[in-house]
Order: C-alpha cells, then structure tokens, then sequence
C-alpha cells in the first residue's frame, strides 16, 4: 500500500483584523462559584482563569470498554454531584507513539469558554484533532482553545475519538453483530456522538446549540470533510472549516478492510470464527494497538504495515467521498478550505527518502512506481531539473496532487452546491524554525495562538509577527463560525473573496487568499498543475488507497 499524495502570487495588501466580540456578561449567581455549570448530565466545575473557564474531561459517552469495544458511542450517564472538570482527559490508546500510550475509557471532551460566560449565545467551534488517525487527542497543546474563546467569545470544544485499531478495526464477526451490517469508522461516530452531546449540552455554557462549526487540520481537516458525506451527521453542524484535509482521496472499502482486521485477529491469537470477538474483547488496549505495526504516512512503499483510517463501509460512508461531492449528496454548508503552501514537505516525503538523499533516479523510480502509465506526463510536468532537488520536485507532485488541488477540487463541488466556499493557502514562513519550507498543519498554530509544539518546533513561543497573523486569522475563523462569511460589513479588514468556480453557478475565477504575514487575494491557484491533474486524478490518485495524513 502506498500513499498517493504550493506557490502562490498576488498583490499584498496587509490589514489588521478585528476580533473582539461584545462584551459579555455572567449568567453566575452569588450562590453559584465562578466557572460553575448546571446541565441536564448533572452539574460540572471548570478550572477558573483570568478570562475564560477551562472544562477538562466531560464525559459524552459512556466508556467503549468490554461488551462495548467496537461498538457505537452510548451515551454517558448523568452523575450525582458535581464533577470536577479541572484534569486533563486520557487520551485514547494511540499507536505510533513508540510505546502505547492512552486508556479506553477516553471518550470525553474539553471546553474553552471566554469567562464571564456569554450574555447572548455563542457560536460554537467543535474541533477534531489531528493525528493520523492513531495519535494525539484533544489535549494536544497546539490546539488548545483557551486563547481563541478570551479574545473572541467564540466557544470551543475538543473531543477524544477512538484511534487506530479501536476506533477502525474492520472485521465480519463485527460486521455480522452490527444491526447495519457494516463495522470501522467508531472514531467518526465517537465524533458525530460528540456533536449530539454539544448540541444537547453547550446551552449551559452559553453557547448556540444552532451556530456549530465542525473543523480541523489534517486527520481532523479529513473528519470534517467525511460528515459533510456521512447522512447520519445531517443537521449536527452548520459550517465547516477544513485544513489541510483530502477528504476527496480514494479510501479504503469494507471489503478492502477485512484482510487488515482478519490479520490483527491473528496477530492475537484469536482464530476461532465461533470465539473470535469474545478473544478480541479479552485482550488489553496494548495488546490491541501494538498487534501490528502501523503504517507510515510517508511516500516510501509499505506493504506489510497497518493503515487505520475511515472506511467506506456503505453506511457511515455510503461511497467513495469524490464521488458523493461530485453527485451533489453531502451536507452544503459554508465552508473555508486551506493548505500550506509546502504540504508535503517533510509530513510526507522526507530527504531520506529510500534510506537516502533524494536522487533524481530515485524520483523517477517513485514516480514511475506511483502513477504507472501516466508517469511519463507526470514526469514532464514536474522534471527533476526545474526544481532545487529531486525532493523539492517529488514534495511539489505530493502538495500538489494530494492537497492544493483537492482542496480546489472540494471547493468546486460545495460551490456547485451554491453553498458559500471560501479557499486559502498558508504561505507564512517561520524564519527561524523551517525557513525552507510552511510545512502541513503549521497553520493551526496561528489561528489558535499557541506555540509550536512539540518536538517539530521544540516548544518556540509565538513572536509578535506571528500573533499579528494570529489575530487575523483567528478574526476570519471566528466571524466565519458566527456568521457564516469570515468577512465585516465595512472595510476595516481586508474582504476575503468567495471562491467562485468558473464552471458552476457564480461564474468567478477560483478566488482565494494568502496568508504570509497578512492576507492578500489571487486568483485560480496554482491553475496549470491543478488542470493538469483532472484527466490523470481518476487513474492514479483515486485508484489508490492513501495513507493519511
């Protein structure tokens, strides 16, 4: 199995934004301490700030242990008293870590709140973390929302959801108990339960129930892309944000999965078809993530390692998602989409490449390996020799073909749906710490204010330049979430076009805008490589199954 897979110009026009929101007022009462909670679950005390309330741990549903792993999210129970959401949650068991780490009893959510709580109802910003798909959570320190609730008022929520093994284990016996027939993808439910539970619960935190933006970066970026195709998410949100995502790629189908969960099964002993889940159900979560090796989200060829991820399984995922957005059946929201302008570079192809220095023999090695008979087009269209190395070059056909033109791809179908699109690309370089190259996912950095963390970045605070793009960022995001246009009525921040397909309904020219220290607007990105890939998409990248990001 292999992994199927930014440079933009224009005029800058650079603009501070505006993101405060109006004040708020508490809904507290002298009998009541501050950051305190009443909800129908039972009662809840946060950890008290400065500026906002900080709620760690809230169960959403009931703990996916036993007779309940592999399973649909239930409901959690209401408790008696009032729980303490001042701790960090566990994460759910992840796999690449080098050693496991996490408990299953993981699903619950975390929640920023700008304090004094909300005097009106405040849009709702429910972000899913990255990670693969087998790691992180959502106490992952670069998306912590803290900063973005006290300067906005924007509330959000972070939910854990099943990863690896536990949260996409594709196998008969499963599918055979299920009433739908179907097994995989209990991490996209555990999400959607996510959802369910915000909508019944973030009243009391002051929130709107009706004003929720599903959003997320890579791993996260691709959840939010797949419940705009998932019928069973209709209606639990109203915009969606997704960066750095390709939703769009080829995913693996049940029947494509079932080779994977059979071989798990084996791994673990559990070989007898009459006994086979009771085994499962036996074993630890160690036991469970460590059974086989996991896949690499790099080029290099992997043959024999795990790749867990969303499945197309009919239900959650009735077909493949290009082909539902290409038919019209998915949830047209507002939506922002975005890459970084370097995406491949170092997530996905790395200089040691092959256990070496790429060569130029080694990208048209790769190159012929990937794309079969249209290697040779894809090979003039990206030389080796118009680009600083063979890696840049190889980097480029990754960025381009897996993320920059996805992402215009997407925006295409959701404007032919005549819902409001709005496209970005994320060129801002950070001198000091990748002066090469704006790599995946370094964007959510900014938007959330935080810095960069972990060990990519060793932990380097945010500098004034990068809180200025921060501001604005974190403007558009939030207007957009309240409102569903990251843009004000006046001229006071720079107006962010509507992306506008030449081909559908508005009849525009691919607007989009920058971000590289302030924002300014182009137009049809990167326009000859993205035509390029239409005729070649269907038989190189959609006939493959990714390994995500």
């Amino acid at each position: 199995m292999t992994s199927p897979f930014m440079r933009s110009a224009g005029v800058l026009v650079a603009i501070a934004a505006s993101v405060l929101a109006a004040p708020l007022v508490s809904r507290t009462t002298s009998a009541q301490p501050a950051c305190f909670v009443s909800t129908v679950s039972g009662d809840i005390q946060g950890a008290v700030g400065t500026e906002s309330c900080t709620f760690l741990g809230i169960p959403y549903a009931a703990p996916p242990i036993n007779a309940l792993r592999w399973k649909a999210p239930q409901p959690a129970a209401s408790w008696a008293g009032t729980l303490p959401a001042t701790t960090a949650p566990p994460s759910c068991p992840n796999v690449n870590t080098g050693s496991p780490a996490g408990l299953e009893d993981c699903l619950r959510l975390n929640i920023w709140v700008r304090h004094p709580r909300p005097a009106t109802p405040a849009p709702v910003i429910v972000w899913l973390h990255t990670g693969s798909f087998v790691a992180a959570s959502a106490n992952f320190a670069s998306h912590n929302g803290r900063k973005l609730a006290e300067e906005t008022g924007v509330i959000v929520v972070a939910p854990n959801y099943r990863l690896g093994p536990l949260g996409f284990l594709t196998h008969s016996a499963l599918a055979a108990e299920d009433p739908r027939g179907a097994s995989g993808n209990y991490g996209l439910q555990d999400q959607r339960r996510a959802l369910e539970w915000v909508h019944d619960h973030i009243a009391a935190f002051g929130g709107d129930p009706n004003n929720v933006t599903i959003a997320g970066t890579s791993a996260g970026g691709d959840s939010a892309g797949l419940h705009l195709i998932s019928p069973s998410s209709s209606g639990q949100f109203h915009r969606a944000i997704i960066e750095s995502g390709t939703p769009t790629i080829k995913w693996p189908t049940h029947a494509e999965s079932l080779a994977q969960g059979t071989a798990l099964a084996t791994a673990l002993g559990c070989l007898d078809p009459a006994t086979v889940l009771t085994c499962l159900r036996s074993k630890t979560s160690n036991q469970i993530v460590s059974a086989l090796p996991v896949g690499s989200q790099q080029v290099v060829e992997t043959p024999t390692r795990a790749f867990w991820t969303p499945i197309v399984d009919g239900v959650e995922l009735p077909d493949q998602p290009r082909a539902l957005f290409a038919a019209g059946r998915f949830h047209a929201v507002p939506t922002i989409i975005g890459y970084t302008r370097d995406e491949a570079a170092g997530a996905f192809v790395t200089r040691n490449f092959a256990g070496g220095v790429v060569s130029s023999a080694q990208y048209n090695a790769w190159v012929t390996t990937e794309f079969g008979g249209d290697a040779s087009a894809v090979l003039d269209h990206y030389p080796a020799a118009a680009f600083a190395s063979p890696f840049d070059a190889m980097a480029q056909v990754v960025g381009d073909a897996q993320f920059a033109c996805e992402s215009r791809r997407l925006a295409r179908f959701i404007e032919a749906a005549r819902a409001p699109v709005f496209l970005f690309s994320y060129d801002y370089v950070i001198d000091d710490l990748s002066p090469d190259y704006v790599v995946h996912g370094v964007e959510s950095n900014i938007v959330f204010g935080n810095a960069y963390v972990p060990t990519q970045f060793s932990n380097h605070p945010l500098t004034p330049a990068d809180l200025a793009l921060h501001r604005l960022m974190a403007g558009y995001w939030t207007r957009f979430a309240a409102t569903g246009s990251p843009n004000v009525d006046d001229d006071s921040v720079f107006h962010w076009p509507l992306f506008k397909d030449p081909t559908g309904p508005g009849r525009g020219a691919n607007r989009f805008v920058i971000f590289d220290g302030g924002v300014r607007a182009d137009k049809r990105p990167r326009e000859g490589s993205c035509n390029f890939w239409e005729p070649h998409f269907l038989r190189t990248i959609l006939g493959k199954v990714p390994a995500v990001q």
